[in-house]
């Protein structure tokens, strides 16, 4: 990703704070396949990365002796109801000394980062040794009907996401071992096209890398009759690849 890239995506989410948790169903499905991944482990320092509204908060802190919530958006991070540290910072550049975390937790988060192997060098980086970070990141083929809609009028929608294998790459390079590697598609049902397009703005998912002039109600009408092909229920697919890494 980009530096413009992420710094429209940061804009999106910081519209999109306010109905977020409200839309993000997919997001709530894959946290809690990380959370009973996690069990009762103890998380002693627990870093939540990309912790948006603080979706996890309430569970985590459960789990944690100290419990850390970092987002790209302040807006998204003063959405957070619990008491608890809060981080208004990038995850490529993580502000954080070296071996202080004992896990890291981070939920439909890293595939906005700008240098993917960056970002798990830098979970490497401050995650002291045996500590873990629990992943679900969106992975290749993901949201494929909408950038086919998209295409069908010419334009670009979704940004491209690293396939598993890639992830599995880059984070042995990184210096992890992989403890655990899953992947699976999680479906969003909506009951009409442009329901669809708007719970994609409303978890700030509408950035792509190439920047382009607004979209016209002509090409916005090809798209929702694109989308809207797939019958009177239209879905949404990621692909969601899920990593449990130690240092």
């Amino acid at each position: 990703m980009s530096a413009a890239l992420k710094l429209r995506t940061q804009n999106q989410f910081s519209k999109a704070a306010s109905q977020y948790q409200a839309n993000a169903r997919v997001q709530a499905s894959s946290s809690s396949m990380l959370l009973e991944r996690i069990g009762q482990r103890d998380l002693g320092v627990c870093l939540d990365l990309g912790a948006g509204p603080g979706v996890n908060s309430f569970a985590l802190q459960a789990k944690s002796q100290r419990y850390i919530a970092l987002d790209l958006s302040a807006q998204m991070l003063a959405q957070i109801t619990q008491r608890s540290e809060r981080v208004c910072a990038d995850m490529d550049a993580l502000p954080f000394k070296d071996n202080v975390l004992d896990t890291v937790f981070s939920n439909f988060a890293m595939q906005w980062s700008q240098d993917m192997n960056s970002a798990l060098a830098q979970l490497h980086r401050v995650l002291k040794p045996g500590g873990r970070a629990f992943l679900a990141v969106v992975a290749e083929h993901s949201l494929h009907e909408v950038k086919q809609a998209f295409a069908s009028v010419g334009r670009t929608a979704i940004n491209n996401f690293n396939s598993l294998e890639q992830l599995q790459q880059m984070a042995t390079s990184s210096g992890f071992t992989l403890a655990w590697v899953e992947q699976k598609v999680l479906f969003d049902y909506f009951n009409s096209a442009s329901e669809a397009l708007r719970s994609l703005s409303a978890i700030g998912a509408t950035s792509s890398e190439k920047k382009q002039k607004p979209i016209t109600k002509l090409e916005y009408a090809g798209v929702l009759k694109a989308l809207q092909q797939q019958g009177v229920e239209v879905k949404l697919s990621y692909n969601v690849a899920f990593l449990e890494l130690v240092k």
